[in-house]
């Protein structure tokens, strides 16, 4: 524009001024065509389209202007200046196909229809433009052409300025608000110098020349719009039910369409002939058609679109069922076995365990039947302990007849009688079994088995979903049954430890202690006897050293089997010390324990042995004891007495020569000074 205006001035407003300032012109609007074209590769789908049509626009603005500028430069006329005025009113053909173009949101639109709805547009802009302006020029004078052309021009400028305002209210996209915004804004800036340069020219023709610098700012606003446009990031697809108003809109443009070909038949008809107005009619018409058909074609896609989607939703809907009720099911599980591994850890013996476990397991394992089976000490044997179900099993059985056992894994059948199944196990069910492992040692299986007697046609069944679960499930049970088996192993084994001397079986004496005080409470309250012998060995001193510690170690081996031998089940023999031994034996009066006590005595003195230095050295003799029995409350009737009166028995018979069974005598006969010594003797043989 600075450099129009230099022009003017340097060179008047004459032929070279103005020629200049319109070649100034025809350039910013190739400028704005390049910047046009910029926004086109930088958008997509609809947006492109519409750029593309603002770029046509454009074009149709710079060709009048470039006519005019051939017209000043070489003084040669090609067109008039009532077809120059036509040539731009042609630019709002394609400002009103972008007020048609649909929302850039929409994505159900397709290319097709929205090609052949510009199509009809462009057949009745057409129409419009032949009966409205081409037409009525003909048969006018030049200057009544142009004032006619002028003033048709000004009203479609703010027709076009309106069309735009009422389009911008409908739009709700941001993209299609945003491009609607700046076509307005250029159909807003065209209106005015559109309207101000005709009054200019009619006003004042004289000075016309000088608005060739307001020609050029709708090209500079064009450029600007189109350089500062961004692509706005594509919207998430969003379900939008169509309203009642949009399709009364695109119905009352239709008919709107249709009016105006009828409108513009007649003269058409008059001005070209019958024929080419028809074929026009048909072209509208089959195009309409075309599109009503593409319509009803996407609307039966998106209805069977819509179908499968339903069905896949219901689809959806029942795995996501099936997959909440698996995870219940997986979280009872879980419950449940939490449960069981904190049952399993609070029982005190195995006999516990073995009796929850089939409670449990029955609930766990629901139409299933197992069992537990625990390996003997010799590992020869394996023996259920638990059982539980409807399918039978083997209650013994040997390791081989056992996959889990042989291969130290979980080993799963499917079903039916092959050679892979577990011998043990009787029924036809798909069947698991899993080592119960302890420390890195097998202590035994866990079985369970469907009660079921299916026979899979294949392997997959095997492998199903429910059988895996089943199997890892029982996995996880086995593991809560083999720890707590092995813990209750351990504590029986530090127990026996704690109360059981290691080399002849018998208790300790810490555990004798506690069972005589408590059965001589109970005798006191119950007023019945409870007798007590105190057995040493004879000289085994001597023995030990003569014959080694081997022979000494068997001898006392042999003391303890003779003497649980000749114990009843409630009776307790006891590892006092050394060779010395205690027995406690409850309900038994002062002379039936006499009785047993010599017993004894005979049947230790049948024990022989080889040394072990001296293979051929003759049999060693048998051995010898002495007993000290006393009884309460025949001998005393005070606790801590009783038994310090069978060591001093014991005592007496080892005065008395050995290998003899003595009892003490009652306290009541004896004087007081003596009972008090004994009472302060220490309770050892010397």
């Amino acid at each position: 524009m600075a450099a129009q205006a230099i022009g003017f001035l340097v060179l008047g407003t004459g032929k070279f001024g103005l020629g200049l300032s319109e070649t100034i012109n025809v350039m910013q609007a190739m400028l704005a065509i390049v910047c046009a074209s910029i926004a086109f590769r930088r958008s997509r789908s609809t947006v492109a389209l519409f750029w593309l049509l603002f770029i046509v626009d454009l074009i149709i603005l710079m060709v009048p202007t470039a006519l005019q500028a051939y017209d000043t430069i070489f003084d040669q006329s090609i067109v008039s200046e009532s077809t120059r005025s036509l040539l731009y009113a042609l630019y709002g053909a394609p400002v009103l196909m972008m007020l048609f173009l649909p929302e850039t949101s929409r994505v159900d639109r397709v290319k097709s229809e929205i090609f052949l709805d510009l199509f009809q547009v462009s057949i009745v802009v057409g129409l419009i433009y032949s009966t409205f302006f081409f037409l009525p020029s003909h048969r006018m004078l030049p200057a009544d052409a142009l004032m006619r052309d002028v003033s048709i021009t000004d009203a479609q400028t703010l027709l076009l300025l309106i069309a735009a305002f009422v389009r911008l209210q409908f739009a709700r996209a941001p993209e299609a608000r945003n491009l609607l915004v700046r076509l307005s804004f250029f159909l807003l800036v065209c209106a005015v110098i559109t309207l101000t340069g005709d009054w200019v020219y009619l006003q004042y023709s004289a000075s016309g020349a000088w608005f060739d610098l307001g020609w050029a700012v709708p090209q500079v606003v064009a450029g600007l719009l189109a350089v500062t446009w961004k692509p706005s990031p594509e919207p998430e697809a969003a379900f939008r039910p169509a309203s009642f108003l949009n399709f009364l809109a695109s119905n009352l443009v239709l008919l709107a369409m249709l009016l105006s070909v009828s409108l513009c038949m007649d003269r058409w008809k008059q001005e070209y002939g019958e024929i080419l107005t028809n074929v026009a009619i048909a072209v509208s018409f089959f195009a309409l058609t075309l599109r009503l058909a593409l319509t009803q074609f996407h609307q039966q896609q998106e209805i069977a679109q819509r179908r499968q989607a339903q069905q896949q939703l219901t689809s959806s809907h029942k795995q996501i069922g099936r997959l909440l009720d698996d995870a219940r099911h997986q979280t009872a599980e879980i419950t449940q076995i939490s449960e069981l591994g904190s049952l399993l850890q609070a029982c005190a013996t195995r006999e516990e365990v073995f009796r929850l476990i089939p409670e449990r397991l029955r609930r766990l394992f629901p139409g299933a039947s197992g069992s537990i089976s625990l390996l003997s000490p010799s590992r020869k044997r394996v023996e259920s302990v638990a059982e539980w179900g409807v399918c039978a099993a083997d209650r013994i059985f040997t390791p081989e007849q056992c996959w889990a056992l042989r291969r130290g894994c979980a080993h799963a059948h499917p079903g039916g009688k092959s050679i892979a199944r577990c011998s043990h196990l009787l029924g036809e069910g798909p069947s698991v079994c899993i080592p119960l492992i302890a420390s890195g040692e097998a202590i035994g299986t866990l079985a369970i088995q469907n009660d079921d007697s299916i026979s899979p046609t294949s392997n997959h069944d095997a492998e199903s979903v429910s059988f895996s679960r089943r199997r890892h499930l029982a996995a996880a049970v086995a593991e809560h049954i083999s720890l707590a088996i092995a813990n209750l192993n351990l504590r029986e084994s530090l127990r026996v430890q704690a109360v059981r001397d290691p080399l002849t079986g018998l208790y300790n004496r810490r555990y004798m202690q506690e069972f005589l005080d408590r059965e001589l409470h109970s005798a006191r309250r119950k007023h019945r006897p409870v007798a007590v012998m105190m057995l040493d060995l004879d000289n085994f001193k001597r023995y030990n050293d003569h014959f080694g510690h081997s022979a000494g170690d068997a001898a006392l081996t042999s003391v303890g089997e003779t003497l649980i031998r000749c114990l009843r089940a409630e009776d307790v023999a006891c590892r006092y010390g050394g060779e010395e031994f205690a027995l406690i034996l409850p309900e038994c009066s002062l002379t039936h324990a006499i009785v047993r006590a010599e017993e004894i005595r005979k049947r230790l003195t049948e024990y022989r042995a080889k040394p072990d230095q001296q293979p051929d050295q003759p049999p060693i003799p048998g051995l010898t004891v002495s007993i000290g029995v006393a009884a309460f409350d025949e001998t005393t009737d005070r606790v801590d007495l009783l038994l310090k009166f069978a060591d001093e028995a014991l005592y007496q018979a080892k005065r008395e020569g050995r290998d003899r069974v003595m009892a003490a005598r009652p306290a009541a006969l004896l004087p007081e000074a003596e009972v008090l010594e004994i009472s302060h003797q220490p309770s050892a043989i010397s």
